[in-house]
């Protein structure tokens, strides 16, 4: 079995998406408050609206995961079990992953501002999301924050031309999301309600990419660790 079968993966993951309706309704309400926000964005209510958007995105998304995992291992927990046990550790994960690229990217920031610094920060973040695709399914799978940052990277690049497909598909969402965000910042108040159409059409179809290649690098990790044991048996 080739454990990089990225097409009978995708079919997969497209079944999951599509059989767990919770997770498509909750993806709605919060693409629902970001396109709200942006209509109320001279109002009183658009900071508070926009800090609500961002929660929510933040702790349903470790949530979301857990949800699939749960479907493809055939394990089952309450929705609050779930949270529990991912969404504290997926955010500490996050600071552990990130932190140190924000850092290293924010000298050239201070001694550069403007466009030149500026551009060099978000390049460095989306490489970093490029480096590191395998480390949160990786901590999902095997349940163990520690190691999955290294594991995953050292998965990555050993398996690197394999996981072609993959690197393309996140780069093009990391660079359509950077445009959008680029895009909300200087927006200027014209077009208003095109605008916050198209924020949430990018935040839908964004979501379900993202929550599609999660379930597949989770397929990727579980079976080339079948292959890996068999090899071993033999």
């Amino acid at each position: 079995m080739d454990a990089f079968d990225f097409k009978k993966y995708l079919f997969y993951a497209l079944k999951i998406i599509r059989a767990n309706t919770i997770v498509l309704w909750c993806l709605g309400f919060i693409g629902l408050c970001s396109a709200a926000a942006l209509l109320l964005r001279d109002t009183g209510l658009y900071g508070p609206l926009n800090a609500l958007t961002m929660a929510l995105s933040i702790t349903a998304t470790p949530v979301f995961y857990g949800i699939y995992l749960e479907l493809i291992e055939d394990t089952y927990s309450s929705i609050p079990q779930i949270a529990r046990t991912y969404i504290l550790n997926y955010i500490w994960l996050l600071v552990r992953m990130y932190l140190p690229v924000i850092i290293v990217a924010t000298i050239p920031l201070l001694m550069a501002p403007g466009v030149l610094g500026s551009g060099f920060f978000e390049i460095t973040l989306i490489c970093s999301s490029l480096v590191y695709i395998y480390v949160i399914p990786t901590y999902y799978l095997f349940g163990q924050q520690r190691g999955a940052i290294a594991s995953g990277v050292s998965f990555l690049f050993r398996n690197l031309f394999k996981s072609t497909p993959v690197i393309f598909t996140v780069l093009i969402l990391e660079t359509t999301m950077l445009l959008m965000q680029l895009g909300k910042n200087s927006y200027s108040g014209q077009g208003t309600i095109y605008f916050a159409i198209l924020d949430l059409f990018i935040y839908l179809i964004a979501s379900v990419i993202d929550l599609a290649v999660f379930i597949i690098l989770i397929y990727v990790l579980k079976n080339s660790r079948e292959e890996g044991d068999k090899k071993g048996i033999d």
